[in-house]
């Protein structure tokens, strides 16, 4: 697998934290992937075969060659089979809103319906192999979206970004406080500016960041975890955890450390075989595994 993250253009860092690249062959072992609940808005370029659904049963639909995902509550199935390119940018949800009038709870956009050209063009250079071309034209569009949509950034937005750079922890009242502005009043200019509340945006920035360092270091004290991330103790972090994605914390830091080439794999996929290898899966109504 090859994966590379770059920064976006100057203009548009405040609406999308990076552009990401993945190249990569599904062999009969490695064709299915678990893509756990996500801080930010995902948007993809996509050249493959991939079918993608819930983990709690239900068809499987194919995959659009455009899509734009928003934040979800739930882990998502997905199976692929041979060859796959992607490239993608990782949005901010008031970014995903500004550009897309994405809001919480919407279900994947296929863009192609919107932007056919556009789409057809970026697919096709992935089939080429032309990376730098395709970005530059995915920059180019969200440049270009920018200057008719982008707007100044409201108390709402704000206090969106601080919650990030609180990875999730500082109050809405403190927030509401520092703006001179009502909990209330707070509240609906994050919700209309963000596209999300600020209880549901706190709760996935936590539990990405707990993901993100058990995957770093799977032995990582969960005591400690929940102390610096504001939980009230071990115990409700693991109940978050496994609320979001099936699996424990430490089900989820034993299979970080299965296999040599753990650390050249993104932290969001999970094969049923290595989820088999700790003992935490169980069939579900669709035949496949989920975590427990």
């Amino acid at each position: 697998m090859s994966y590379r993250e770059f920064r976006p253009d100057a203009r548009l860092s405040h609406l999308v934290r990076d552009y990401w690249q993945v190249d990569e062959y599904h062999d009969i072992g490695q064709q299915e992937h678990r893509f756990m609940p996500e801080r930010l808005v995902r948007l993809t370029f996509y050249a493959g075969t991939t079918w993608r659904g819930s983990l709690t049963g239900g068809e499987l639909e194919p995959m659009p060659s455009a899509s734009l995902d928003g934040l979800t509550l739930i882990p998502l199935r997905a199976v692929s089979v041979g060859s796959t390119r992607a490239l993608g940018a990782e949005l901010y949800p008031w970014g995903a809103r500004q550009l897309f009038g994405w809001d919480f709870g919407q279900p994947t956009a296929d863009l192609n319906r919107d932007h056919p050209l556009l789409c057809r063009a970026v697919s096709a250079l992935l089939r080429l192999g032309a990376w730098d071309e395709a970005r530059e034209l995915l920059e180019a569009w969200l440049l270009d979206l920018f200057s008719q949509r982008g707007r100044e950034s409201g108390a709402g937005i704000r206090a969106a970004e601080a919650l990030y750079g609180s990875l999730g922890q500082i109050k809405l009242g403190r927030l509401a406080e520092d703006l001179n502005l009502s909990a209330r009043q707070l509240e609906r200019l994050f919700t209309a500016e963000v596209g999300v509340n600020a209880k549901t945006l706190s709760r996935l920035i936590r539990f990405e960041e707990v993901h993100n360092r058990l995957w770093l270091d799977p032995q990582v004290s969960l005591a400690q975890l929940a102390y610096e991330l504001g939980f009230a103790d071990q115990a409700h972090l693991t109940r978050e955890f496994k609320a979001l994605s099936q699996m424990t914390p430490r089900a989820f830091g034993q299979f970080a450390q299965l296999g040599p080439g753990r650390s050249r794999l993104p932290t969001h996929l999970l094969t049923p075989d290595q989820i088999a290898e700790l003992g935490a899966s169980h069939a579900d109504r669709a035949g496949g595994h989920t975590p427990g």
